[in-house]
């Protein structure tokens, strides 16, 4: 997205500063394009990873406007193109609205469902094209800041509720986790918030060309661009989905009849060890229904599934530490995977929130008789 309109004429004043303006979008459309095209072939299983790839394609074509400026900086229409492309760059403010309630919300929506969202950015576009009517760019912006401060609110509602549920259906957390993009989301926010301001007041935040747009932030938001697009397609990449099964029972309370006591069985069988179980899994292996398995953990043991799996992980990983000797060969790595953990630090962070220290710490307090 650009900081706001320019002025053609001040543009064509130093070709140097055009020069490197087109060098600088240069990097930034191809590094977009690439990696758009990377996701489509490479990475495609969910939604999310679709409309993130086709959104990163968009906004490379988004940063054709600088070409334009030293392509057509002396025509009479130079002005019309460059509105055209800003309103362009709404219709990929559309796009990143789109991947994020596919991300936030998996299952959810079908695409083309979620592609309502991007009528009125494109009739915005379609509109000027036709009618060339300069107040409908100012419109756009205050309609995308609104728009974006409502999505945001609702991004983060869902963010917060599908975390919710994950704790209380999955043991592990390490690639359905979305609390890392609440600060991407409130980011993109303040970004459409300032990039509003700016456009109200039409002053350079850099010194820069009279009366243009700066190159020193041109060349930060190009680069900028590129650093928050590399970070999500890294997290998006391993990121998995988990979507609760329909169960159809008609007595969602249905409680089973257990020959032993839930606790025990599940120390007998030892199922925590799997680290892809669900709440859905074990309801299976111990022979009941999910929601009444969900229901004890909940109201019974006043857990969170994740907290409840956890705690058996601990309880083993502790047993283990404390029967460990000087020869053994067995490192905390192995015994974190042994007990089900999905990686060391996660394992770490676990130990220690609930026994108020590392496992070596405690490692090093039983050998010393502490």
């Amino acid at each position: 997205m650009k900081k706001k309109n320019c002025t053609f004429a001040n543009m064509n004043t130093d070709s140097l500063y055009i020069m490197l303006l087109c060098f600088v979008s240069g990097m930034a459309q191809c590094a977009l394009m690439g990696c758009g095209i990377y996701m489509l072939k490479r990475h495609r299983a969910y939604q999310f990873q679709k409309v993130f790839a086709m959104t990163l394609i968009l906004h490379s074509i988004g940063f054709f406007n600088n070409f334009l400026v030293a392509a057509c900086g002396d025509l009479p229409y130079a002005d019309y193109l460059n509105t055209l492309f800003l309103l362009f760059d709404y219709v990929i403010v559309g796009g990143y609205i789109v991947f994020g309630i596919s991300l936030a919300m998996p299952g959810r929506y079908k695409l083309r469902q979620l592609l309502i969202v991007e009528i009125p950015f494109v009739g915005a576009m379609i509109m000027f094209a036709i009618t060339g009517n300069q107040k409908i760019l100012p419109a756009m912006q205050v309609f995308t800041l609104i728009t974006c401060l409502i999505i945001m609110v609702y991004l983060l509602y869902s963010i917060k509720k599908y975390t919710a549920m994950l704790n209380d259906n999955v043991s592990n957390l390490e690639y359905f986790d979305l609390r890392w993009s609440n600060i991407l989301v409130t980011l993109f926010f303040v970004y459409q918030l300032l990039w509003y301001a700016d456009s109200l007041s039409q002053q350079d935040w850099f010194a820069g060309q009279e009366g243009g747009c700066s190159l020193i932030f041109d060349s930060v938001y190009c680069l900028i661009s590129i650093a928050i697009v590399l970070y999500v397609m890294h997290k998006i990449i391993t990121q998995k989905v988990f979507v609760l099964e329909n169960q159809g029972d008609k007595d969602p309370y249905y409680k089973a009849l257990f020959s032993k006591d839930i606790e025990q069985i599940i120390h007998e069988k030892q199922y925590y060890r799997d680290s892809t179980l669900t709440l859905q899994k074990l309801a299976q292996q111990l022979g009941t229904n999910r929601q009444y398995l969900s229901n004890y953990i909940n109201r019974e043991r006043n857990m969170t599934f994740y907290e409840y799996i956890n705690d058996f992980r601990l309880e083993e990983a502790k047993i283990m530490l404390e029967s460990k000797n000087s020869e053994s060969q067995q490192s905390m790595e192995d015994i974190a995977v042994m007990v089900g953990f999905n990686s060391y630090s996660t394992f770490l962070r676990s130990f220690k929130s609930k026994y108020g220290k590392t496992p070596s710490k405690y490692l090093v307090e039983k050998s010393a008789g502490v």
